[in-house]
């Protein structure tokens, strides 16, 4: 019996008009945003490669010359596009592109994309996954709304009850009929999606795609059994239809505009001066109450009692390269305490995004989408840290080579392309699927929640259908 209702209403759906129309409006938005995508992702995936070659042979070819001017001559990290971002471009557009890695200073990542947009373009783009997110769902509840309420309001649906069929078959063989037709809808962009990225990025990405089709998947069996749920226990097809486009809406635009704002509001974030400012000082008086230039002052007296010696001409090193190893130290402590103070601040932002989407499905779709893509905000922590990681590593590497290859006051010491090929170039590499997943605990629990809530909700309407007849 669910067979037969489920084809009855694949075959109603795809003589709909309504739907014939919405396939053909998604098609056309569809192939315009991949085929945008898809151009925007090579030309950055191109562009960003070219620019680390460049900064990697600028490096390796910058000639000899003092470590500690290398230090400051520094190099640039670039964040690569990764394949999945065609698909969901997630926060990248409000991220920087570029750290500058130099000596004593950790800085932010410069060259945000959204800076060079519109201003219509920086309330987002239309992407593939905000299709799936927000169109899709759109076309669903237009057409899932009257399936229940206009039976009702004509009486077929009590003509159907009383033929035996029960309230369980009825609703189960909706679901799954129009279920085929969005899978109808959907197939061609897992189909074009998998082709485009097995051709860019091999095999290595497969498992993502994966688990976004399951998500999506998810997403729509959700939206459609809500809809399914408004329509079954409303009066009328127009109400049913008002109540549906009512939560389309919220969910889609206000709540989230309503949870970052909350989140800004009970987590700011210092402006960059004043963050710029704090730093300075904090990088002024020293840690644990010990300032720079004592902490030096200590340093020379236990290695002039080390070496037996009175006075820096004497030592065996350089003690120019320990100071500065000193000053690399000092900076490394104030900068992880204030970086790790704003990234704070920001996780508690995205906390209170990730307890508002309780109220919107959407909203957890979305986080759990950008971590999947490699568009996160912990993808671009990830990149920031890994840059900054490498700078660590690539100063301890130029102080050291000063410290023990040349003499207190000798200025005319130079180091050359060995050296350069010691410290290497910088290098991403993203991050485990697993350690994305592992950060998508909440909005995955949300989407639980909100699974058991429409089935047992479901579960009751469908009862009562059965009171119909």
């Amino acid at each position: 019996m669910i067979i037969a209702i489920a084809t009855k209403e694949f075959r109603q759906t795809m003589r709909d008009g309504r739907f014939r129309l919405a396939a053909v409006l998604f098609i056309i938005l569809t192939a315009m945003a991949f085929i945008t995508a898809a151009l925007r992702y090579q030309s950055l995936s191109l562009e960003r490669a070219r620019a680390q070659k460049e900064v990697a042979s600028q490096w390796m070819e910058q000639g000899e010359k003092n470590p500690h001017s290398a230090a400051h001559y520094g190099q640039y990290a670039f964040r690569p596009a990764l394949p999945l971002a065609f698909f969901d471009s997630g926060v990248q557009a409000f991220e920087g592109v570029s750290i500058w890695l130099e000596a004593h200073k950790r800085n932010y990542a410069a060259g945000r994309p959204a800076d060079d947009m519109s201003p219509l373009a920086r309330f987002g783009e239309i992407s593939l996954a905000y299709i799936l997110q927000v169109l899709v769902p759109l076309i669903l509840l237009l057409i899932a709304y009257p399936s229940f309420a206009a039976e009702r309001e004509s009486g077929t649906l009590r003509q159907a009850m009383a033929s035996g069929v029960t309230g369980g078959q009825l609703f189960l063989g909706k679901f799954v009929g129009l279920s085929a037709s969005v899978l109808l809808l959907m197939l061609p962009i897992i189909g074009i999606s998998c082709l485009v990225l097995v051709s860019t990025s091999g095999a290595t990405w497969l498992a993502h795609v994966v688990l976004l089709t399951a998500l999506y998947f998810w997403f729509m069996a959700l939206m459609l059994g809500l809809a399914l749920l408004v329509s079954a226990v409303a009066s009328t097809a127009r109400a049913a239809l008002l109540v549906l486009l009512v939560i389309w809406a919220l969910g889609n635009f206000v709540l989230p505009r309503i949870a970052a704002d909350m989140g800004r509001l009970a987590s700011p974030t210092p402006s960059a001066d004043a963050l710029s400012r704090a730093i300075e000082n904090d990088l002024a008086a020293g840690i644990d109450g010990e300032t720079p230039a004592a902490k030096i002052e200590k340093r020379r007296r236990q290695l002039h009692a080390l070496y037996k010696v009175s006075s820096d001409a004497e030592l065996p090193i350089n003690i120019q390269g320990v100071i500065f190893g000193i000053q690399d130290e000092i900076s490394d402590v104030v900068y992880d305490r204030h970086f790790s103070a704003l990234e704070a601040a920001i996780d508690r932002q995205v906390d209170i995004f990730e307890t508002a989407s309780i109220l919107s499905p959407r909203m957890a779709v979305m986080l759990v989408s950008q971590e999947i893509s490699g568009t996160s905000i912990g993808h671009q922590r990830q990149f920031a840290d890994g840059a900054e990681g490498f700078r660590r590593e690539l100063m301890k590497t130029l102080n050291h080579d000063l410290t023990l290859n040349s003499r207190s006051g000798d200025n005319a010491y130079r180091s050359g392309a060995a050296l350069w090929r010691e410290a290497g170039e910088y290098r991403f590499v993203p991050e485990r699927l697993g350690a994305s997943i592992a950060r998508c605990g909440a909005p995955l629990t949300v989407l639980v929640l909100w699974s058991f809530l429409i089935g047992a909700l479901a579960w009751v309407a469908a009862r009562r259908l059965g009171k119909i007849g």
